[in-house]
């Protein structure tokens, strides 16, 4: 159970049940927190289970990916959500279910059976929830907060959005395990034709904000190689660092990337892609630190619901 943010003010109103449902592209994540609105919240239970609603061809959530997360989906709220009285549910989509033709085959069934009904978040909305759990838990005031929302005086400036997703350029870009020389080029020519358009250069002194899967795997194979006992969130990587890891996966097949500490077994097959994007921003747009954020757009949606838009 963790604690979220507090504010001083005075007179808060009743505390009430709050269950997020974040259907993300590799993995659905569920939580159930109380919030006291204008005060704080503590997260009660949470869950998170990889289904790779991302993984289909373009355009397509496939059909297993629904079926597995209509039954997790079902079997949390079952548990916390007994005879339908429990929390007040609110459910967002990002990438894979908004660029998904087949979308209503999932939201659909969540919507007619469980009594959920999802927002699909815009890239940009997508995007600003993103800097809003980064600017909420790190201390930063310049920087460009993957994907692409440039920071300035904590305040957002700029945002764009790059179709760059590990399982997305996995899928389309490696077929052989592991990658082949000419597959990894078209896969970094691709990647700098997107960067070209949309990624501002770094002034003095800015830093990359990273959050997501691709940023705490690299994070956890890190701090596992120097046996460093230092938290993910907030971890600084030099641009030589995600080079090193980049180079160490590059070689190795999915059976032996296994064995890599720190790395989860649902990674391996799509974190050589990921590290690529990471490394490329970083040296593309002369980005010499990246800095780690564990915290995502779940935690934004419970900083939202506890101060009304008002934080």
């Amino acid at each position: 159970m963790t604690n979220g943010p507090t504010s001083g003010r005075s007179g808060a109103e009743a505390a009430e049940l709050v269950g997020v449902v974040d259907l993300g592209s590799t993995a659905v994540r569920l939580l159930v927190a109380r919030v006291t609105p204008t005060t704080g919240y503590r997260v009660l239970a949470e869950e998170r289970v990889p289904t790779r609603l991302g993984g289909g061809a373009p355009g397509t959530l496939p059909r297993e990916a629904i079926d597995a997360t209509l039954r997790t989906v079902h079997r949390f709220f079952a548990r916390y959500s007994p005879n339908g009285h429990g929390p007040r549910i609110v459910a967002v989509a990002t990438s894979a279910v908004r660029d998904a033709e087949n979308r209503e085959r999932l939201l659909d069934p969540l919507r007619r059976d469980e009594g959920i009904d999802v927002q699909v978040l815009s890239t940009r909305d997508e995007a600003r929830l993103g800097v809003h759990a980064a600017l909420e838990n790190l201390s930063f005031k310049n920087g460009l907060v993957v994907e692409l929302s440039r920071v300035r005086r904590r305040k957002v400036v700029s945002t764009a959005s790059l179709s760059l997703g590990p399982v997305r350029t996995t899928r389309r870009f490696v077929r052989h395990d592991p990658p082949t020389p000419r597959e990894l080029r078209a896969l970094r020519q691709e990647i700098r034709a997107q960067l070209m358009v949309d990624l501002p250069p770094a002034a003095r002194g800015e830093i990359v904000v990273g959050l997501g899967g691709t940023v705490r795997s690299l994070a956890g194979i890190h701090l596992l190689t120097r046996r460093d006992r230092t938290r993910r969130h907030g971890l600084r990587l030099r641009q030589s660092d995600v080079t090193a890891i980049r180079q160490r996966l590059e070689g190795l097949s999915r059976q032996k990337r296994r064995r890599i500490r720190g790395l989860k077994a649902e990674r391996v097959d799509i974190i050589l892609a990921g590290a690529i994007v990471i490394e490329e921003i970083m040296v593309f747009g002369g980005y010499l630190t990246l800095v780690v954020c564990t915290r995502g757009i779940r935690d934004a949606i419970l900083v939202r619901e506890t101060f009304r838009g008002r934080a």
